[in-house]
């Protein structure tokens, strides 16, 4: 954790500590499954007591030792909570075996401290989504409560955008810069051997220059689309080109079209091809989907049926249901998030009753993933607490009002963005709507026409653009 925002948490520590805690407790260590886990213990925490289950992000770098804590670590143990927090056992989309993960973690955390009484997950993107299974799965805990920031909520469907732009790239650039193809009948996948394993959260593609297919995805996609040239030297297919796929998938940030397109094409192959989750299976449909907003993408895009087992097993593991009882949902947002999209919040404002849950939309200048202050961060954790107490339920007004009350003692944590009257783009507004499961069953993806010939962040809180302040960040917290 960068010192500035140690001096910080310090400020932030003294509003809500009012005594001297001992350093806590800390152990680390991997459990039979590869997963490795990190669990701090304040000073008197006893058995019964309340723990927070840190959920982190996408990563789709191997598991290599323990993990963070997450950035209120410090906070929370301050407050006499232990934390705890598993690697998982799996690189990239983890949800295939979280619950499993952090069922081992809390094994490990009974045999040593004793049994905790409830559990308050909390996690950003892909954690926020794994926090939100977790109040629902069974064997548990009770959970009170749940923080999410930026959460991956639509779980399944989040991929959809993903096979889109895959096979939209592929029609739109097929005679200047096609990828190259995997094993087929999966040819719309690169080959395992072909993902690298040092691309962490995919926020900075372009920067990995030390793997050849990476070096030469790249130069296609730059090929096709200019993306990595200057502006003014892009000719006018290149510019023609970009600006039909960013539409496409409406981003409007160049850097995240180019993680988008990241996630598209390495991460889509391991979540497709992986033995430990689809094995080499298609879960996704795009016959019947409406692309008629491009003529040229809907009369040449690949329409295909998904293997019905391999939507089952994708969407059992990644879809929130919103069974969790009497628990209580704070779930913050970036307006302008261009990655994990605000409308990921329709997910669950469809399943957990109003009473249960506070969405809050952070506005932003310019787009980020996560980009949140640390006072808001704070503020939402904080707002959790006191409504699991007992006060009335926080409306984003009161979010904004805590928020700047923190900045008092520590003005640099800002400035606090909650908006209450945010207007989200509702999810299918963004990601093009299909069936709600296969048709029919096979044994892999069906395609209804000839693919196209072959030319050729760990970060759950990224800082984003914009001027440098302290923030929620994987600096702090892979």
């Amino acid at each position: 954790m960068p010192s500035i925002l140690a001096a910080l948490l310090v400020l932030l520590l003294g509003l809500y500590a009012d005594r001297t805690h001992a350093a806590p407790q800390e152990i680390t260590g991997q459990v039979a499954s590869g997963a490795w886990y990190r669990i701090a213990v304040p000073e008197g925490w006893q058995a019964g007591d309340a723990i927070v289950l840190y959920q982190h992000g996408f990563d789709l770098n191997p598991p290599e030792g323990p993990p963070d804590l997450g950035p209120l670590k410090d906070l929370a143990l301050s407050e006499g909570y232990a934390v705890a927090a598993s690697s998982f056992r799996t690189r990239g989309w983890a949800l295939f075996h979280a619950i499993d993960d952090n069922r081992d973690l809390l094994e490990v955390f009974a045999q040593r401290f004793g049994a905790p009484g409830h559990m308050l997950p909390f996690g950003g993107s892909m954690g926020g989504l794994i926090a939100l299974r977790l109040a629902e799965a069974e064997g548990f805990p009770p959970v009170p409560g749940v923080f999410t920031m930026c959460p991956a909520a639509a779980g399944a469907r989040l991929w959809d955008t993903a096979i889109d732009l895959r096979l939209a790239y592929a029609t739109v650039c097929q005679d200047a810069g096609e990828l190259a193809h995997g094993q087929a009948p999966l040819w719309w996948t690169f080959d395992l051997d072909a993902i690298p394993d040092n691309l962490g959260d995919l926020s900075n593609l372009a920067g990995v220059i030390d793997n050849a297919v990476v070096i030469q995805t790249l130069a296609q996609v730059n090929r096709c689309t200019g993306i990595n040239l200057p502006p003014s030297v892009r000719n006018q297919a290149m510019q023609r080109r970009l600006g039909q796929l960013m539409d496409f998938i409406h981003v409007s940030d160049e850097k995240f079209f180019l993680t988008n397109l990241g996630y598209s094409t390495f991460v889509l192959a391991d979540l497709v091809r992986a033995p430990d989750k689809l094995a080499g299976r298609n879960p996704f449909m795009t016959a019947g989907v409406d692309y008629r907003d491009d003529a040229q993408i809907d009369a040449g895009i690949e329409r295909m049926l998904a293997d019905p087992g391999a939507w089952q097993a994708l969407h059992a593991a990644s879809d929130f249901g919103g069974r969790i009882g009497n628990a209580k949902v704070i779930s913050l947002h970036t307006s302008r998030d261009q990655l994990v999209i605000p409308g990921n919040q329709d997910y669950i404002s469809a399943v957990v009753p109003e009473a249960q849950r506070t969405l809050a939309i952070v506005a932003e200048d310019a787009p980020t993933h996560c980009g949140f202050n640390l006072a808001e961060g704070v503020a939402g954790w904080e707002a959790l607490r006191a409504w699991m107490g007992g006060a009335p339920q926080p409306r984003v007004s009161d979010l904004q009002t805590l928020c700047t009350s923190l900045l008092a003692q520590a003005p640099d944590a800002g400035p606090c963005r909650f908006d209450p009257d945010a207007q989200v783009l509702p999810f299918d507004a963004t990601v093009r709507p299909r069936a709600v499961a296969p048709l029919r069953p096979f044994g892999h993806s069906r395609h209804l026409q000839a693919p196209p010939s072959s030319g050729a962040s760990r970060h759950l809180f990224p800082a984003g653009e914009g001027k440098s302040r302290p923030r929620l960040s994987a600096d702090q917290d892979p």
